[in-house]
């Protein structure tokens, strides 16, 4: 685990701001893996992020909400429900469980959650970090701007 936690925080990761200031509070900070992915949220900021995190739960959503949840839990039903629809009512849906999400994996003594896919799930099982993962740091204080140097 402590290779993937470097492996974490070496990695630049790319973050879309939030209209809500107050999303940081109720959910922490969502960051992509690449400018690309993160497009899907909104226009990135410019430069990437560096993270110190120091006990993330990496794995796929759905095994990170049975581990914090239980198998049978209303988190389970409303990811089943995002899984399988994807209409516009679903944002709300979408917020409320990023933010039990993050108040029980911070209860339970992390600092960030890792989502990967399944076929990432694999690279970490074998101690690297996959390509595509979405971070979610819980305290903004854990992440840093990089200033890009032009040469």
């Amino acid at each position: 685990m402590e290779s993937l936690i470097k492996q974490v925080n070496r990695r630049n990761w790319w973050h879309s701001p939030p209209i809500d200031k107050l999303a940081y509070t109720k959910r922490g900070v969502f960051l992509a893996s690449s400018y690309k992915e993160c497009e899907f949220y909104g226009r990135p900021i410019d430069e990437p992020i560096k993270v110190n995190v120091t006990n993330p739960v990496i794995d796929t959503e759905e095994n990170i909400i049975k581990m914090l949840f239980g198998r049978d839990s209303l988190q389970m039903k409303s990811y089943k429900a995002l899984v399988i629809d994807t209409g516009a009512d679903n944002l709300k849906l979408r917020f409320a469980l990023d933010e039990d999400m993050y108040k029980e994996a911070k209860k339970n003594g992390y600092d960030a959650i890792a989502i990967v896919t399944e076929e990432g799930l694999e690279k970490v099982k074998a101690g690297k970090l996959s390509k595509s993962v979405e971070l979610n740091v819980f305290d903004v204080n854990k992440t840093t701007v990089v200033q890009c140097q032009n040469k």
